[in-house]
């Protein structure tokens, strides 16, 4: 006859909730990719910019980053970490011994200056970088692959330990259901009427609440992740703008042109170019 359970709870007297610090904390770490590269020849490359973020560490020093005049050296002590839709340049008076991770990731209610964050690097961040270049350095695999995805996700998770940011107070769980909605689907007619019902609010009350908890309205919230993960799939897809602007929320091309080009200083076909000549960064 099996035992009754004992523990029914998912929290104890004894441990820390962390079901409240994941509501206000940071989204999921989406990695887009990994690399490593020993020696790559040519790595300067001007006005660098894309809509995801970046984390940059050279085993080996002699390249650097220049920022609004400031110049941020890769060195084996110092890594960079670089929040989405910073302009950066970089510079490579000798051969790049580089490693990098591209991702987006965000988090509501919190504004992240875009400028480069250095940060130092520890001995458990050491090994787990020495990790993960010795994994790329393995015969490509699927299972080699499986493991760069978790070491990175590893990786980020404790750099990201390591930010000294305010924590904005846990969302509301209806809040935070409006947000994975707005993620998962923002093709949707996202007005604030719509919005409003899924929350179980008036409107009024919705976007005053929605508000408080983001620092946006819902309006704006809404065209800047349908603006993120149309850039997004700009810079990591071969689908066309017509089917990018369908798929983000946009009526048609012309009207995510506009909107792209007012927010992110260029159109859509002229930021897809920029990102195509650097690929590889």
């Amino acid at each position: 006859m099996a035992s009754s359970r004992k523990y029914l709870n998912y929290t104890t007297p004894w441990g820390v909730d962390l079901a409240r610090v994941a509501k206000s904390g940071w989204t999921p770490f989406l990695i887009h990719e990994s690399g490593y590269q020993h020696a790559l020849e040519d790595w300067n490359h001007s006005g660098v910019d894309s809509p995801f973020w970046r984390f940059y560490y050279n085993p080996k020093p002699g390249c650097h980053l220049l920022f609004q005049g400031r110049k941020i050296p890769l060195e084996p002590k110092k890594a960079v970490l670089i929040p989405a839709d910073t302009f950066f340049d970089c510079c490579g008076p000798v051969q790049a011994c580089h490693f990098w991770l591209h991702f987006t990731t965000a988090r509501p209610g919190v504004s992240i200056p875009a400028a480069p964050i250095v940060i130092s690097v520890a001995d458990s961040l050491r090994a787990m970088l020495t990790q993960l270049i010795a994994t790329h350095r393995q015969r490509p695999t699927p299972l080699r692959d499986h493991r760069l995805h978790h070491l990175s996700a590893a990786l980020l998770h404790s750099v990201f330990a390591t930010l000294e940011i305010d924590s904005p107070p846990a969302l509301p769980e209806r809040i935070v259901e409006v947000l994975a909605l707005i993620a998962r689907a923002p093709h949707s007619k996202l007005s604030n009427a719509f919005l409003a019902e899924r929350a179980g609010m008036s409107i009024e009350r919705f976007i005053r609440s929605f508000r408080e908890h983001t620092s946006q309205t819902p309006a704006a919230y809404v065209l800047a992740t349908r603006l993120r993960l149309a850039g997004e799939a700009l810079a990591l897809t071969d689908k066309t703008i017509d089917q990018i602007a369908i798929e983000t929320g946009f009526p048609n091309r012309h009207y995510l042109s506009r909107m792209f080009a007012r927010q992110l200083g260029s159109g859509p076909a002229e930021f897809r170019a920029r990102q195509r000549v650097r690929k590889g960064l």
